[in-house]
């Protein structure tokens, strides 16, 4: 399947935006990294399964000149692509409509045809209806989840903080070794969050 890549999803979306409310869309995406209301970095980070999202607007193709010919879109497009942890759309769409009602609305509420976050069957056809297949959806770590990989760079992290810790004041083996074993202890059960590392 061209759009799954182990247990891996990626998903690509035009959806059609309403006349007029592309200047709109536009000034919200550009706030979605405020830090201020977005502490995390992004309202993406709340979603536990993304790996990456990103939002496009698409208003126009570039015309290459002679003898290309001109084409012209009949309206502007929000282009979204996200991989996440999952098998099928629903899985991004229920996870996005959960933790992120607010800034779903506000983002897909400017596109045509959008039918609200509700009822989940009709937003699924939704952005079934406006998906296109990935031609080569390639994944770094195509087995692992995003809290595993989360979890994976906070253990490198801290393991890089104990070696820093050890070099600038060496300790004897029994004190470091105790050290270590605090540390691993810390780690079994910290759990990390998109944008926290």
């Amino acid at each position: 399947m061209a759009n799954q890549n182990g247990a891996n999803y990626g998903f690509t979306g035009l959806f059609p935006i309403a006349r007029g409310q592309s200047i709109e869309l536009r000034a919200l995406l550009r706030s979605l990294d405020d830090t201020k209301a977005f502490p995390r970095g992004s309202p993406f980070s709340h979603v536990p399964i993304i790996h990456m999202a990103r939002l496009v607007i698409i208003d126009c193709l570039p015309y290459q000149g002679t003898p290309a010919k001109l084409d012209t879109l009949r309206s502007d497009y929000l282009l979204f692509t996200c991989d996440f942890d999952g098998s099928s759309v629903d899985a991004v769409i229920n996870a996005m409509a959960a933790n992120i009602p607010g800034p779903m609305m506000a983002i897909w509420g400017n596109c045509i045809g959008f039918p609200g976050i509700k009822k989940h069957d009709r937003l699924s056809e939704y952005f079934e209806r406006c998906q296109l297949d990935n031609n080569l959806f390639l994944v770094d770590q195509p087995k692992a989840s995003v809290d595993e990989i989360l979890r994976g760079l906070l253990c490198r992290r801290r393991f890089g903080e104990f070696v820093e810790l050890m070099q600038r004041k060496p300790r004897k083996p029994a004190v470091l070794k105790r050290g270590f074993m605090r540390m691993w202890r810390r780690l079994e059960t910290e759990r990390p969050l998109p944008g926290d590392l």
